[in-house]
């Protein structure tokens, strides 16, 4: 088998497994997403109308809703959403090691910033909550450090290792002629392509873009053919000839699942368990329409004569003879109840909504403040934190874990990140997630903390000693690593010992001054009874040399 078989019969498998979920995202296309999906090759770059089967848009606007809430609550512009630490803490308190840290959480936002990451990352969202399954392609960007791209379900094919973790994705899309030469070179191309290129530059071929762990390679030379992941291009018919061969250092491709169950490679999605409540809010949405146009134009009963003449336009008129007992009628009364109706169809729009979480996403846009804080989120909705916890726990793994490592590796191999101190040379760097959302899960384990002391500080009221019981430092440390507080704020324990020792030198040494100035008060007291008795200054420190003597 030649190196492009190889890929395209793993591209055919993987396409073969996937056909089993495209009837659900079809579904969910047609139903509440009708601009995302590809699921025929020559619909690509199609602006027809799509979405004729949507009666009732609820269902649409509440996934936009889940999405930006994702976005604000997980990766906002507007606010920090990640800090770099180190797991050494002994190191991580060093100030050298802490600058070297901020100036790359600085680089790494400004070239997110600078990208399309926050567009990309929106439509990545979007994805999740309609499909299940997002990939978000991360690139070097000569002008602004990183590029990124959303892909739809339809165009690609994932496989995941032996832990559940998405490592190959194979991703079919179409570019024209020029963009080919552009990419790749006229070299490589293809007769039948070059000869596009003088006289229709602008003719589609399908491209096939496989990105997989190399099985075996020398980890001593990161060249094209010898990084952890190999990158193969391929152009779809003309005999599949191979138009790239490289690799990564990191896989380019993140992959994550709003959920998944058992060894599932896709994920399940807020879209597909409210499916049924969408089929049934577009069912009663045409029967609510259908009983409004039988209640104001119901069927009429008309004498033959006027079948040809009669006008049915308002205020429009139809002489009737004087002897002409027949006259124009409704065939049959309609009494819909569309109070009724519409109360029904209000329930399974907030079904519909609350399937997609907007209660907790349209409270925190709805606060008065604009700086809301994590505490009130977990206060109001911890039960829905909770249920979406597992949800956020699985974002931060499969997507920004990676994609941090990734932009990080990027911008450290262009030479855009200051060179890191020797002392951690080595050693993983740790990233903490100080987003609304990741810190409102946390802060939903404060509460512990809060009892404990409140309970504590009652008893201490009557017996002090139980204080002994705790460990106030560690409480502070655990409390502040909870609620996201930046860890110049709290001292390390070292320069807590530190300051101790210096306060309780300084407090000796004004007690021993304080002492001394006692001591001088009460002989100087001493020396005037002295002199009130006639004994003088010289005398008295005679008596005083004798005393000493004996």
């Amino acid at each position: 088998m030649s190196d492009n078989s190889r890929y395209i019969s793993r591209h055919e498998k993987l396409k073969d497994e996937r056909r089993s979920w495209e009837a659900h995202w079809k579904e969910i296309s047609e139903f509440v997403l009708p601009r995302k999906g590809i699921f025929d090759r020559e619909r690509v770059n199609d602006g027809s109308p799509r979405g004729n089967r949507i009666v009732d848009s609820t269902a649409t606007r509440a996934l936009r809703v889940l999405a930006a809430g994702m976005q604000g609550g997980l990766t906002s512009p507007a606010r920090p959403w990640f800090r770099l630490s180190l797991g050494d803490n002994d190191c991580a308190d060093r100030k050298d090691v802490r600058n070297w840290l901020g100036k790359v959480e600085k680089a790494m936002y400004r070239a997110l910033a600078r990208s399309n990451f926050y567009s990309c990352i929106h439509s990545l969202y979007t994805e999740l909550a309609g499909f299940g399954t997002g990939v978000l392609y991360c690139e070097p960007d000569n002008e602004r450090g990183v590029r990124f791209r959303c892909l739809t379900v339809g165009e690609y094919s994932i496989s995941t290792d032996m832990q559940g973790r998405v490592d190959s994705v194979y991703r079919e899309f179409r570019m024209t002629a020029r963009q080919l030469e552009s990419r790749f070179g006229r070299k490589v191309l293809p007769a039948g392509v070059v000869s596009c290129l003088e006289s229709d530059r602008d003719r589609w071929f399908d491209v096939l873009h496989a990105v997989q762990p190399r099985n075996e390679f020398d980890s001593t030379r990161l060249d094209n053919i010898n990084m952890p992941f190999e990158s193969v291009f391929i152009l779809q018919g003309m005999g599949n000839p191979v138009l790239s061969v490289s690799g990564f250092v990191e896989n380019p491709y993140m992959a994550p699942r709003w959920d998944t169950s058992g060894g599932d490679v896709y994920g399940r999605s807020p879209a597909m368990d409210v499916l049924a409540d969408v089929k049934m809010l577009m069912e009663m949405s045409r029967s609510q329409i259908q009983a409004v146009h039988l209640s104001l134009r119901p069927p009429m009963k008309v004498p033959s004569m006027y079948t040809r003449r009669l006008n049915l336009l308002p205020g429009g008129q139809n002489p009737v003879e004087q002897n002409l007992h027949d006259s124009i009628s409704p065939l049959y009364q309609i009494n819909a109840d569309l109070n009724g109706v519409s109360a029904k169809i209000a329930d399974v729009r907030d079904a519909v909504r609350e399937g997609f979480f907007n209660d907790i996403f349209l409270m925190m846009a709805g606060m008065d403040r604009r700086d809301v804080t994590a505490t009130e989120v977990a206060e109001r909705h911890e039960e829905k934190l909770i249920q979406l916890g597992p949800v956020i726990e699985r974002q931060h793994s499969e997507l920004l874990d990676p994609l941090l490592d990734r932009v990080f590796g990027i911008l450290n191999r262009a030479g855009c990140l200051p060179p890191a101190p020797a002392v951690i040379r080595g050693l993983d760097i740790k990233i903490d997630y100080i987003s609304v959302l990741a810190q409102a899960q946390k802060i939903v384990g404060t509460g512990a903390i809060k009892d404990l002391a409140a309970f504590v500080g009652q008893l201490s009221a009557v017996n002090p000693e139980v204080l002994d019981k705790i460990d106030m430092d560690k409480a502070v440390d655990e409390y502040a690593g909870l609620i996201g507080v930046s860890s110049d704020l709290v001292r390390s324990d070292d320069e807590v010992r530190k300051f101790r020792e210096s306060r309780y030198k300084e407090a000796s040494q004004k007690e021993e001054l304080e002492n001394g100035f006692r001591a001088a008060e009460k002989g100087a007291d001493i020396v005037g009874k002295f002199s009130k008795a006639g004994i003088n200054f010289d005398d008295l420190q005679s008596i005083v040399s004798n005393s000493e003597q004996l």
